[in-house]
C-alpha cells in the first residue's frame, strides 16, 4: 500500500552491491501488507552501478521511494545513521543491500506482532544463510534455531549479536549523539531498543544473509594482523562504555560483566601471536578498562554466576 502517511518505513542501505540490489529491493517491493510503508534508500557513493539500478527503480515507483544519495563517501557509520533519521514511520525494516527478504508477508507479520504485544520494543526472525565464497557449507542453514519466544536486556548482553539485521522490525527511535562514530552499528542499535522494551521472537525464516569474504563480519576477524585485532578490542570496549552511558547506567552491571568477557577473550586471542603480545596487552588492558573497574568485574563474577536484572518498559 502506499499513497497516505507511511506505518512502516523500509531502510535499505547499501554500498557496491550491484550484483546483488535488484534481489533485495525486489524482495521489499513484493511485500503484502494492509497498511501503508515507504522504501528509504541510502547509497554511500557506490563506485559500480547500484546507483543506476536504483534510479530505475525509483523512476517506477516514485511515491514509493526516496532515496538518499551522500554527495561523498561517508562512511558506513555515518550513512546508518543517516538513513535511519528519514524513517519517519511507526516501525522501521532494516536491510543491507547485498541481503534479502524470502517472505511477501514479513512486514505485515512483524507489525501483526508489535500490535499486539505493547511490551516488546522489537521483533526478530530466523534467517538463513548464503555463503558467497565457499560452496561447501550447508545452502539451507537456519539461524536462532533454539531462541525464546522473549528475552531482553540480560540474553543481549550475554549471548551478544544473535540478531541479523535483514530479520529486523522495531518501533522507530532517534539515535543518540556520536552514534555514527561506533565502529558497528546494528548491535548498539539491539541495546538501545531493548532498553525500551522486551524482544520478541517469530520462529519463521523470512530472510537470506550473505556473507561475503569482503565484508565485515565475525568471519572475517580470525585471521587478521595483531595490529587489527588490537584495534578491534578498543572499539567495543568504547562501544560497551558509550552503550552502558546511553542506557543511563541501568545495566551497569551487565556491562561490567561483558567488559570482563571481552577483555578475557581479547587476551585468549593474543596467544597465537606469542606470550609477549598477551603480557604488554594485559597492562594495557588494565589501564583502558581501569584498575577499579577490572576488579570489580572479576568480584562480581566471582560473586554472581549469572546476575540479572529487570529490563525496564518505557
Amino acid at each position: 500500500m502506499s499513497g497516505s502517511t507511511p506505518i512502516v518505513s523500509v531502510c535499505l542501505i547499501t554500498y557496491n552491491h550491484e550484483n546483488y540490489i535488484r534481489q533485495a529491493i525486489d524482495s521489499i517491493l513484493m511485500q503484502k501488507t494492509n497498511f501503508a510503508w515507504e522504501l528509504i534508500i541510502a547509497d554511500d557513493c557506490s563506485k559500480d552501478k547500484t546507483r543506476e539500478i536504483i534510479l530505475e527503480y525509483q523512476q517506477h515507483h516514485p511515491q514509493l521511494i526516496k532515496l538518499l544519495f551522500q554527495k561523498k563517501n561517508v562512511g558506513g557509520g555515518r550513512n546508518f545513521v543517516d538513513l535511519l533519521g528519514m524513517a519517519k514511520g511507526k516501525y522501521t525494516a532494516y536491510l543491507e543491500g547485498d541481503d534479502y527478504w524470502c517472505d511477501p508477508y514479513k512486514l505485515q507479520k512483524q507489525f501483526d506482532y508489535l500490535e499486539s504485544h505493547p511490551d516488546v520494543s522489537l521483533c526478530y526472525h530466523k534467517i538463513k544463510w548464503v555463503y558467497t565464497y565457499d560452496t561447501t557449507e550447508d545452502p539451507n542453514k537456519e539461524s536462532n534455531v533454539n531462541d525464546p519466544e522473549v528475552s531482553d536486556m540480560n540474553d543481549l548482553l550475554s549471548r551478544g549479536w544473535f540478531m541479523r539485521s535483514c530479520s529486523l522490525f522495531y518501533r522507530t527511535i532517534s539515535l543518540p549523539k556520536g552514534f555514527e562514530r561506533l565502529y558497528v552499528g546494528d548491535y548498539p542499535l539491539h541495546v538501545l531498543l531493548a532498553d525500551k522494551g522486551r524482544i520478541g521472537f517469530l520462529n519463521e525464516c523470512m530472510a537470506v544473509y550473505r556473507i561475503n569474504n569482503n565484508g565485515f563480519s565475525e568471519t572475517n576477524l580470525i585471521n587478521v594482523d595483531v595490529k587489527k585485532v588490537k584495534q578491534n578490542f578498543r572499539s567495543e570496549l568504547s562501544v560497551m562504555k558509550y552503550l552502558d552511558y546511553h542506557t543511563g547506567f541501568r545495566y551497569h552491571l551487565l556491562f561490567r560483566m561483558r567488559i570482563l568477557g571481552t577483555v578475557y577473550s581479547h587476551l585468549h586471542s593474543l596467544r597465537q601471536y606469542g606470550t609477549w603480545q598477551v603480557i604488554s596487552e594485559f597492562w594495557s588492558s588494565i589501564w583502558l578498562v581501569g584498575p577499579i573497574n577490572l576488579m570489580r568485574a572479576i568480584f562480581t563474577k566471582l560473586k554472581f554466576k549469572n546476575p540479572k536484572l529487570e529490563t525496564p518498559v518505557v
